[in-house]
């Protein structure tokens, strides 16, 4: 591994605080975007990140790389670090597009307050034309492209697998610089290692002194098997002083199974056409 990156803990608590003043548990994910009031350590953290990737994979002459930014379990904040590293190259004047490719619970057009459908899933299935997904996101930071997830489907993994998929890959390195993949988290649904081997790098998100550090030696090793080119993993909610008795394994297992598998599996209802439903559905699981 070439990566290794911290991101500091700033925006979580922001994001803890935010949520426990709610009264209804809501929050808007457009807050967690890196603008000009952001604090200094973790625009640098992000800035770090950016000047990273750029290196381990360097732009090539004929075309753009597509960067895929994964993680072990859900809620380790890779969303919101594939956003965010998508600001950051768009404040170096490059082209860039994010790519959301959870096509069963994606939640990148909630970070600008839009409707997920059409996207990607539209887009491979046949129901809407590349020009109609492309979206322009508008950030303090500098302004990019993104295409959403789109309408739920009965089969993510084989849209994700699909030649289709990877000549939209080949679309998007012609008409950008960068595209960054947000994809499921690898250990639980195999949707991101389908995705993978077609990416010039991958990086994982982990939670620190949260997530396992076997989870994440497992991620690591899936990914390798199936040859994807993982650049490291970057070290989200980082926190360089922690109180003594908080070790890794803060969550409980058991709970992410059931209530994250659950949504995924049944509470989605694969198949479904209505842009309105799915959204709903957004709404009613905070992230």
């Amino acid at each position: 591994m070439k990566l290794t990156t911290k991101l500091f803990n700033l925006s979580s608590e922001k994001r803890r605080n935010k949520m426990k003043n709610s009264q209804d548990g809501h929050h808007h994910r457009s807050e967690y975007i890196i603008d000009k009031k952001t604090p200094f350590e973790l625009t640098e953290s992000f800035r770090s990140l950016k000047a990273t990737i750029s290196v381990s994979v360097p732009k090539k002459e004929n075309g753009g790389v597509a960067i895929m930014v994964t993680s072990s379990y859900p809620e380790e904040g890779k969303t919101t670090v594939a956003v965010n590293l998508s600001v950051m190259f768009a404040q170096s004047s490059v082209k860039v597009v994010l790519v959301d490719a959870d096509i069963r619970k994606g939640r990148v057009a909630k970070y600008f307050k839009e409707k997920s459908a059409p996207g990607l899933s539209d887009y491979l299935s046949g129901q809407a034309d590349l020009d109609s997904v492309i979206r322009t996101a508008h950030a303090d930071a500098g302004d990019f492209d993104y295409i959403s997830c789109g309408t739920r489907s009965p089969k993510p993994y084989e849209l994700l697998e699909s030649n289709h998929m990877k000549e939209l890959l080949d679309k998007l390195r012609e008409k950008y610089d960068y595209v960054i993949v947000d994809t499921p988290p690898v250990l639980l649904v195999s949707d991101a290692l389908a995705l993978a081997p077609a990416t010039d790098g991958a990086v994982v998100v982990c939670r620190h002194m949260e997530s396992y550090v076997s989870d994440i030696a497992r991620t690591l090793n899936s990914l390798t098997f199936v040859k994807a080119n993982v650049l490291g993993v970057i070290v989200n909610d980082y926190e360089e002083k922690v109180k003594k008795g908080y070790g890794y394994g803060g969550y409980k297992k058991s709970h992410y199974y059931s209530r994250y598998g659950y949504k995924y599996g049944y509470h989605y209802g694969y198949g479904s056409t209505d842009p309105e439903t799915t959204d709903k559905e957004d709404e009613e699981v905070s992230e």
